[in-house]
């Protein structure tokens, strides 16, 4: 009904809207050009706001913007168990196959972001979505696949996106999150309004 009265070729609250039909408010230009930011630095960045807020969307706008020949988007969304099954998710976004054991996995993982970056010259960005499900001890692993050459370069981008609580973990203070804390590219939470 609205369709018509409008004169509108389409449903304009369908999930499937293009990047670029998005209407551009002031808050989603701020995120977009911190995320953009954070994919430069190549840091480790949060994206919070309520469900239906558009934090999902607005990734998707951000990956659409980016040149495929530059970079690597791994877009991983099962964020309900223990590290192992977190490790295989990257794990098969990368086209890898899935390692037995913890280490193992963790080192192919690494192994395959500095071939991203060394041989085919791609940037990867890592996009972790309903983060909030994530256990405070898997923030530590995911900081540390950030850690290479012995801390000196940033290889790979983390974009943690999930609900307002995932702000609210234990004080990044705490031992568990201080390396964390440290690599955030951008100092202010990217969160959506």
């Amino acid at each position: 009904m609205y369709r018509k009265h409008f004169a509108l070729t389409r449903h304009p609250f369908d999930k499937d809207l293009a990047a670029d039909d998005l209407f551009e408010s002031a808050s989603l230009a701020e995120l977009s050009a911190r995320l953009r930011h954070l994919i430069d630095m190549r840091g480790i960045g949060l994206v919070t706001g309520d469900s239906g807020s558009g934090k999902t969307t607005t990734c998707r706008r951000l990956v659409a913007g980016l040149h495929s020949g530059l970079y690597r988007v791994l877009y991983v969304s099962m964020t309900t168990g223990n590290v192992m099954d977190l490790y295989k998710s990257i794990a098969w976004e990368m086209g890898l196959p899935t390692e037995r054991n913890r280490a193992a996995l963790f080192r192919q993982i690494r192994g395959e972001v500095s071939r991203l970056c060394a041989e085919n010259r791609l940037r990867p960005v890592l996009i972790i979505d309903e983060a909030h499900h994530l256990r405070t001890e898997l923030l530590e692993d995911l900081r540390l696949l950030t850690n290479y050459a012995m801390d000196s370069e940033n290889r790979l981008t983390v974009v943690l996106v999930g609900h307002p609580e995932l702000r609210r973990r234990p004080s990044p203070a705490t031992p568990s999150r201080r390396g964390a804390r440290a690599r955030r590219a951008a100092p202010r939470r990217l969160s959506l309004c």
